[in-house]
């Protein structure tokens, strides 16, 4: 059973409190530190009594902390990419890891009351930050992200981002704007990036994307009209293609993968 349990308030474990058996996801920068190939415990520290971390639910029945170490910091374990790491895992790991990393960002990030500038306190009652002075309540903020498959008949549209590992190419991906649905953002992102328009849109599934507090939401779309044209912004080049001439692709585990593997075995 590999149940993740999520915590419902702010827990801050410091030394001797956190537990020798927890899962300890020891964040630096877009990094996780791993004992080998594992998640460490609290005996792969050099000085178990001087960490201090957030916990933030149970996995398998067995506490979770999140801590982030600065990027200076010399510990004996190893830094492995966070994307790297979470495409091998379960989805409850990658659920406990992708909350820790968010909560520990937001938390860092949201010191000061933004009414009144006073330093803020955990509430004791749930997931927020809250001011002592004037009462303003700050809870974790995502940012929803749309990422979309368009078909024309056996052929998908793939595009690469100049951000991108040079030769992968993926779907197309943007942010949701204020006072959009998330079928409006995915027309918009594509019309923008390819000038083409798409129809018959409709969802495919979603995945937490902690960098640094995403949401990805997954969609499919049918080509309606237009030439491919990209923005020559975020996209050097993009095509159609079908499951016999595909390009380099992402990794697995991320969810522009596993759609393009549902294309790839005609489940789209």
């Amino acid at each position: 059973m590999n149940d993740f349990i999520p915590s419902r308030i702010f827990e801050e474990l410091t030394g001797c409190e956190i537990p020798e058996e927890a899962f300890i996801f020891a964040f630096r920068n877009r990094e996780i530190l791993l004992a080998g190939n594992e998640l460490p415990r609290r005996s792969d520290f050099p000085d178990p009594n001087g960490i201090s971390g957030l916990k933030i639910g149970t996995l398998q029945g067995i506490p979770c902390i999140g801590i982030q170490f600065p990027t200076a910091e010399e510990l004996p374990l190893e830094p492995k990419p966070i994307r790297a790491v979470i495409h091998g895992l379960d989805d409850e790991t990658t659920c406990a890891i992708c909350r820790a990393k968010k909560l520990i960002f937001w938390r860092n990030l949201r010191r000061f009351c933004g009414s009144c500038g006073t330093r803020l306190q955990d509430s004791s009652r749930d997931i927020a930050r809250i001011c002592p002075d004037c009462g303003e309540r700050f809870y974790p903020q995502l940012a929803p992200a749309v990422i979309t498959a368009v078909l024309r008949r056996d052929e998908i549209l793939l595009a690469h981002n100049r951000n991108f590992t040079p030769g992968i190419f993926s779907l197309i991906a943007g942010f949701v704007e204020a006072g959009e649905t998330l079928e409006q953002a995915v027309a918009r992102e594509i019309m923008e990036e390819t000038s083409l328009k798409v129809k018959n849109i409709r969802y495919y599934s979603s995945q937490p994307w902690p960098f640094p507090n995403s949401l990805m939401l997954g969609f499919i779309a049918e080509y309606d009209s237009g030439e491919i044209q990209t923005d020559g912004e975020e996209l050097e080049a993009a095509g159609w293609f079908n499951t016999e001439n595909l390009p380099l692709l992402p990794d697995h585990g991320s969810i522009a993968r596993r759609i393009i593997e549902d294309f790839k075995a005609n489940r789209l």
